[in-house]
Order: structure tokens, then C-alpha cells, then sequence
């Protein structure tokens, strides 16, 4: 009994005290980690909060601040309500900012705060005025996310000229404009001096809810121009580049089957074309990769021959080094000609 009141005493006690000392370190731990994660949610409100400000001042230091921009310079905007009001000169930004840490399990974090920002766009160097407003001054009207495509669209030409009047074309191209959201470029070309600019515009009656514009815009003198296409419109100048590659495609493609209707015309100067003869006048020479020397090509089966008492239908695989299409060769006996096909529906077999 002694023996048992000492271990109770002595140990159990002191097995009890320090799962006590545990416990309660791992509290004091848990709570010095949400603390931390706290200040850490908190500084990155701060910090987005600073970056729009800095951001803010940056796009109206030229004397405008556009909606495009004020998109840009406070990231996430939601385009609702109260959320951008012009008056008297001066610009007033309403926004919310979030601040968020993950944490494993325990120690995560999430702060947010509502702010104001008030710009006079006039004033060199514009001054940024900032406020933290109470949460419901952030509870805006429901609205639309975007604005109408049209304005928009005068935004992105106003930004254009502007990049016109600091740099080259190539200025317009990769203009900050086109980083705004709501706007989706989806073709872009430079041609001649000018940039031809194909984009999706959020908010409109289109498909998927976007508008396509048409920007053009030339340098020296500066101009831009925009206006609203059809939605096939924001594919014309990939349309176009197909047209060309397919052009240079069938040209080589018709180069070879040229190549090949002679080798045909030469072996019907009998008036026949046999079996023997036909492999050979549809293998055409080739390159040797070693001695870059011309040398006798591979001996191809025809796709299909069909052979009456006048002439020869020959369908014929014509490669190149980067194209292959099916073409119909007519062989014509008794006046031994050849006339080919293009086959526009492809090989059938």
C-alpha cells in the first residue's frame, strides 16, 4: 500500500503535470499562430490597399483616369453600384480588399476591409486620397459585372492613342489595355504600319455573353479606330492565314501532281500505260539525305485503277515534304494525254 501511494504521488502526478505543460504549450502555440496569421491577412490587405493607391496615381498622372485603367490599378473591382463615381473633376474608388492565410488543419486567417479612394485626375502630381470605410459602404446595389461593350471600347481607344503618343505600333500591341478584365484579344496582326486587333468584350449580347470589336490603329499620325463585328468577325485574320497556308499547300501539292501527270503523258507515247509502266511514272525522284543527290523515289500502289478501253482512272497519294492529298489522273489512251483532279473531299480509301 505504501508502494502504491508513492507511485500516485510521485508518478502518476507527475505524468498528469506534464500532459498539463503539453496541453497547455500547445494552446499557447495555436494561439500564438492565428495571432500571427491575423497580422499576416492584415498586411496583405494593407499592402493591396498601397498597391492600388500607387497604381491609381501612376494612371491618371496624365491627366485621365478611365475606368479601364481604375480596373486595372484595383485589382477584382466589382463594376456595380457605388463602385466608381465621377463628380466635380474629381474620381472616388470604393472597394473591398481580402486578405487570406491557409493554414494546415489550424492557424488560418482571413481579414478584409472597405475602402475609399479619391482621385483629382487634374492635379499634377494627382493626389490619392485613402479611407477605411465601414463594411456596408462596400454592400453595393446588384448590377452587372461589366459595363456596355461600347464604352468599354471607347476606354481601349483612348488607351491606344495614348500608347501611339509614347512609342511605336508595337506600343499599341502590347499595351497594358489589353490586361483589363472583361477584355479577351483573341488575333492581333501588324501589317503595313497598322494594328488590326480582333477582342471579346465582357458583357454584351454575344455568345457567351461577349461582344467582338474591331481596333485598328496607325501611328504617325495617330489614329484608332474601333467598331462592333459579327462574332465571326474575331476569326477573319486566322481565316485569312489559313487561306494563305492552305494557298501554299495546294500549289505544292499541284507542283508534284503536275510532275507526275508528265511522267504519265511519257509513258503512254505507245498509247498504253501497263501495269509495269504505271508504278514507275507515279514514283517520282527524290533527295538523297547523305549525298543531297537526286535518286529514284519510292515505288507506290496507286489508291485505286480502274481501266477501260480508252483510259485509265488512276487515284494517286501525292505527298510532299509537308502536305498529302489524293488526286484522280484520267489517262487518255487514244490521244494520249493525261488530265488530273484535285479530289476535294480527300483520299476515300
Amino acid at each position: 500500500m505504501a508502494r502504491r501511494g508513492g507511485c500516485l504521488t510521485d508518478g502518476c502526478l507527475g505524468v498528469l503535470g506534464l500532459a498539463l505543460v503539453i496541453v497547455v504549450g500547445v494552446l499557447v502555440s495555436i494561439w500564438n499562430t492565428g495571432r500571427e496569421a491575423g497580422a499576416e491577412a492584415r498586411d496583405q490587405v494593407t499592402e493591396s490597399v498601397e498597391g492600388a493607391r500607387d497604381r491609381l496615381a501612376k494612371a491618371a498622372a496624365d491627366g485621365m483616369l478611365l475606368d479601364t485603367e481604375i480596373q486595372r490599378a484595383v485589382l477584382n473591382i466589382g463594376k456595380t453600384g457605388e463602385a466608381i463615381e465621377r463628380r466635380d473633376g474629381r474620381v472616388t474608388v470604393t472597394a473591398r480588399f481580402v486578405g487570406q492565410v491557409n493554414g494546415m488543419l489550424i492557424g488560418g486567417a482571413y481579414d478584409d476591409g472597405c475602402y475609399r479612394f479619391r482621385i483629382v485626375p487634374a492635379v499634377s502630381p494627382p493626389p490619392v486620397d485613402i479611407r477605411e470605410l465601414p463594411d456596408r459602404a462596400c454592400s453595393f446595389r446588384s448590377g452587372t459585372l461589366y459595363r456596355e461593350p461600347a464604352a468599354v471600347a471607347d476606354d481601349i481607344a483612348v488607351e491606344l492613342r495614348t500608347a501611339l503618343a509614347e512609342g511605336e505600333i508595337d506600343s499599341a500591341q502590347t499595351a497594358d489595355v489589353w490586361k483589363t478584365m472583361g477584355v479577351k484579344v483573341q488575333e492581333t496582326e501588324i501589317r503595313g504600319g497598322r494594328l488590326v486587333a480582333h477582342v471579346w468584350l465582357s458583357g454584351g449580347t454575344g455568345p457567351q455573353g461577349e461582344d467582338c470589336y474591331e481596333f485598328r490603329a496607325k501611328a504617325k499620325p495617330d489614329a484608332v479606330d474601333a467598331r462592333k463585328l459579327k462574332p465571326g468577325g474575331c476569326y477573319r485574320l486566322q481565316r485569312e492565314r489559313d487561306a494563305l497556308e492552305e494557298k501554299s499547300r495546294r500549289a505544292e501539292l499541284d507542283a508534284s501532281a503536275r510532275k507526275i501527270e508528265r511522267r504519265l503523258e511519257n509513258e503512254l507515247a505507245d498509247g498504253r500505260l501497263t501495269d509495269t509502266e504505271l508504278p514507275r511514272a507515279l514514283s517520282l525522284p527524290t533527295t538523297d539525305d547523305i549525298s543531297g543527290e537526286s535518286v529514284a523515289g519510292p515505288v507506290v500502289p496507286p489508291e485505286r485503277v480502274e481501266r477501260s478501253s480508252t483510259e485509265v482512272l488512276v487515284v494517286e497519294r501525292v505527298t510532299t515534304p509537308s502536305a498529302m492529298w489524293c488526286y484522280e489522273f484520267r489517262a487518255h489512251l487514244t490521244t494520249a494525254s493525261v488530265t488530273r483532279h484535285y479530289l476535294t473531299d480527300g483520299c476515300p480509301f
